[in-house]
């Protein structure tokens, strides 16, 4: 292989990496950020949920995985098999429960002097984000935007 080959194949690993992870978090975030009504932007949440190192990682794998014959029919059948698995989590109930594993944590907070363990559904740069009381089934975008609570960091 020459260097200009191992090049090309990492640039189409990250190429079809970033695909996968756009789809992937987007399904994420159109089921589970719009589910809870959180307001924030597709391209923070991308920024914030991205592992660079995984990213890189699984773009050189792919990379390497697609350049070399022997083994490139398993990588294509692998990479089609986590693309369709990313584009089921566009189910509301896949990519919600998939995205309360991922971004819902149990986050310490300090509310009038005193600390307090919350159920956070999501965590950004600026803010813990929980809600002040259970929701159900029947409430309403308006109603689960309503119980949300922006706790600054």
């Amino acid at each position: 292989m020459k260097a200009a080959d191992i090049l090309q194949s990492i640039l189409v690993g990250i190429f079809l990496t970033l695909v996968l992870y756009c789809v992937f978090w987007a399904a994420i975030y159109n089921n589970y950020i719009h589910f809870y009504g959180i307001r924030e932007f597709f391209n923070p949440f991308f920024g914030n949920v991205v592992n660079f190192y995984v990213f890189f990682t699984l773009a050189i794998i792919l990379g390497i995985g697609f350049a070399l014959p022997i083994i490139s029919s398993v990588f294509y059948i692998l990479y089609v098999l986590s693309l369709v698995f990313s584009l089921t989590l566009f189910v509301p109930s896949f990519g919600k429960y998939m995205g309360s594993k991922l971004l819902a944590k149990q986050a310490e907070i300090i509310v009038k002097g005193e600390g307090k363990l919350v159920n956070s559904i999501y965590e950004n740069n600026f803010y813990i984000i929980y809600l002040s009381s259970e929701i159900t089934d029947t409430d309403s975008k308006e109603d689960r935007e309503r119980k949300l609570i922006y706790y600054e960091k």
